[in-house]
């Protein structure tokens, strides 16, 4: 990926960490390609295991879909639980006591809201335009995160373990047993592409459908309002169309999804803001947000930005060997948060100790 990631707009959390500067090597134990959760978390496993690992990352750490998430915390795939993605949440919570990653991470669970009548008398609930009322219809397992925290942390704690991390380092081929970054050729016992929506660029995936995903984030609201307003304390998301997800931040801010864009040809880096059609659907989302409660109708909109996502029918992300030493995964459909830390440890035994991966989702011609 070559995107120029300002054209998407910027959240309102920081990727604050500070990167040794490494020449690209010769040889690596093990070569990740992708710079956010997944690929940072398989990084850290290995190199704890005493492996030489190289990480490479096009953009800046987090620059893709990582550092952009709204931070829900969901288990499991979109497609349900798959072999070795049974506890992703679990996964992820020891990853964060093991290592003290100080990521805001709050695992007290997640709303299902659904749209009811306008008439309806549940409560609480709140008005959504012409769809209905939302109102809570159940609660499952999950939380949330501060994304930019979570990605810093992973690189700090991958650095510690002697991981090298390389940023604005574009890797043009994969094949078995290298990869070439930066026009020079690297030799990997194995490698890990984990580059999300753009697998395609490297590896042969069937039926990969990349779009561009949207958010917002007001300013902060004081603790009366964020308890008189009452949607978002618990992370939700709807279980029904039209969809929305959204949380309250640590100092308050309420971050409110909803919305994708897709590019004819599955260059979602071409998409920007900027754009009438992006532009249009981020004033919906944000007038959505306005009129969930009085509180709110006047509520200052301080970012708005859109992270890069990738489906599958069905919702089955891969996770597949592409070629001898080459594991590729991606197409999380919003899931990837916790799954990033499940899938981390089944690429590390894969990578370490010989370990055959469960197999999820075709490849081309496959």
């Amino acid at each position: 990926m070559r995107a120029d990631a300002a054209r998407w707009g910027a959240p309102p959390w920081r990727i604050d960490v500070e990167l040794p500067r490494s020449p690209v090597p010769e040889r690596a134990d093990v070569a990740v390609v992708g710079g956010g959760f997944t690929g940072l978390a398989t990084a850290l496993a290995c190199a704890e295991r005493g492996a030489s690992v190289h990480l490479f990352e096009t953009g800046a750490l987090g620059a893709g879909a990582s550092g952009r998430t709204g931070g829900l915390v969901l288990e499991g795939t979109a497609a349900g639980p798959l072999p070795g993605a049974e506890a992703c949440i679990d996964a992820l919570r020891a990853l964060v006591r093991t290592h003290d990653l100080d990521c805001d991470l709050d695992l007290r669970g997640c709303w299902i809201v659904r749209h009811q009548g306008a008439e309806t008398t549940a409560s609480p609930s709140w008005p959504d335009g012409d769809a209905g009322r939302l109102v809570v219809d159940g609660e499952e397992p999950g939380g949330a995160v501060d994304p930019g925290k979570l990605v810093a942390g992973l690189a700090r704690a991958a650095l510690r373990a002697g991981a090298a991390l390389h940023e604005r380092s574009h890797v043009e081929l994969v094949a078995a047993g290298r990869l070439r970054a930066d026009g020079s050729d690297v030799s990997a016992g194995r490698v890990v592409v984990a580059t999300n929506a753009f697998l395609e660029r490297l590896v042969p995936v069937a039926s990969l459908r990349p779009a561009l995903t949207f958010a917002i984030a007001t300013a902060p609201l004081a603790p009366a309002a964020l308890e008189a307003v009452g949607l978002g304390r618990t992370p939700f998301y709807t279980g029904d169309l039209p969809y929305l997800w959204g949380r309250a931040t640590r100092e308050g801010r309420l971050v409110i999804g909803a919305g994708l864009a897709f590019e004819d040809e599955g260059r979602v880096e071409r998409l920007a803001i900027e754009d009438a059609a992006i532009r249009a659907s981020l004033e919906r989302l944000a007038a959505r947000t306005r009129g969930l409660h009085e509180a709110l109708a006047a509520v200052p909109i301080t970012h708005a930005w859109g992270g890069p996502i990738a489906f599958r029918e069905g919702g089955v992300p891969i996770l597949a060997q592409v070629a001898s030493g080459v594991l590729a995964t991606g197409a999380y459909a919003g899931h990837g948060v916790a799954l990033s830390a499940a899938i981390a440890r089944i690429a590390c035994a894969w990578a370490i100790d010989g370990v055959a991966p469960p197999a999820w989702g075709a490849l081309q011609g496959a």
